[in-house]
């Protein structure tokens, strides 16, 4: 098996201001969440913060074709997925969906069936009990796994929620 690592400084708060509407968004199409105020510079910093994610998509989609050129990718574990929430007051560094609601997808074309969207509560433990369940390593006595992998229910065929026992992560 194939091991890729992309990390992206995109969608971090150094990214340029007044980038959305310069790349052609419009004021109109910002979403502004109902914790914030509904004004100009509000709807333009969410423009910057979603060109810089449309940026990160597609670097990601550059990649994941490189990957098939080469022929690797149905043989690559690929994993996406957002370090924190948005950069906005209410969101990033607390505890509101905003802040702790972040993008994941997993894709492994040779093991998992594509096209899902499961609603299970995920942590970023659960990602290393997945990498070495994936890989079939062992964790070093010394840093045991606390997290529960998600392999068997990436293997499913199933979507919504796999596991209803799981009712809060921490």
């Amino acid at each position: 098996p194939f091991c890729f690592w992309f990390g992206s400084s995109d969608a971090h708060r150094s990214y340029a201001k007044g980038s959305g509407l310069k790349k052609g968004k419009t004021l109109e199409q910002a979403e502004v969440p109902g914790f914030l105020p509904d004004r100009e510079e509000i709807r333009s910093d969410l423009l910057d913060y979603a060109f810089e994610v449309e940026r990160f998509d597609d670097d990601c989609g550059r990649m994941l074709t490189a990957l098939e050129e080469i022929g690797e990718l149905h043989n690559t574990l690929v994993i996406i997925t957002s370090d924190n929430g948005m950069p906005f007051p209410r969101a990033k560094a607390n505890c509101y969906e905003f802040g702790i609601h972040m993008p994941l997808a997993i894709q492994w074309p040779r093991e998992f069936p594509g096209g899902r969207r499961l609603s299970d509560l995920v942590s970023f433990v659960d990602l290393t009990a997945t990498i070495y369940e994936a890989t079939g390593c062992s964790a070093p006595d010394a840093f045991p796994v606390v997290g529960r992998s998600l392999v068997t229910g990436l293997k499913s065929d199933r979507t919504g929620n796999l596991n209803e026992d799981r009712q809060q992560i921490l």
